[in-house]
């Protein structure tokens, strides 16, 4: 499976980019390849213009004023209406406090339904709490709760990626 991390933080090094980095290795231990976009990096490729053989796609957001980034937003404006289709599709927010990355990631949700997305029923709205100072000067470590959230998410767009490739039968 080819997945595809699109990180919508305008920040290098965000707490939005870390939390898709931990949805990336929890598909790179499920065998996933991953490719990973940060629409900040002025210099990145733009999404119309990548090739579209993933298989599966997490969109990560910060959360901007109850939902998900503007940097975002016109990355997935630019897409073709059917960018996602037959592709799973995964969601993860990171903002300021426990409550306020599950409006973003059910803005995403239709985003990604509009787009052919099959998302994954598990979302991840992450914050600061969820993460320990590391030790000095090094990153904030994940705590164990959101470490198998990224670990349910993961297995479920495995799960869906592998679904999505399995041929129909015809209708006899």
């Amino acid at each position: 499976m080819h997945a595809l991390l699109i990180s919508g933080s305008p920040r290098a090094g965000s707490g939005t980019t870390a939390l898709a980095a931990l949805v990336g290795d929890a598909l790179l231990a499920r065998g996933a390849t991953v490719t990973t976009i940060e629409l900040g990096d002025p210099a990145g490729p733009r999404l119309r213009a990548l090739p579209r053989n993933h298989d599966a796609v997490v969109l990560a957001s910060p959360v901007h004023h109850a939902s998900y980034s503007g940097l975002l937003k016109l990355a997935l404006d630019e897409v073709p209406g059917d960018w996602l289709a037959d592709t799973a599709v995964g969601l993860v927010a990171h903002g300021s406090g426990p409550r306020t990355g599950g409006v973003v990631c059910e803005h995403l949700r239709t985003v990604a339904k509009a787009l052919g997305g099959w998302v994954a029923p598990t979302q991840i709205a992450a914050c600061p709490a969820d993460f320990a100072p590391g030790p000095s000067g090094t990153a904030p470590l994940p705590d164990g709760a959101l470490l198998r959230r990224c670990h349910t998410l993961a297995a479920e767009l495995h799960r869906c990626a592998t679904m999505l490739r399995t041929p129909v039968p015809e209708h006899v």
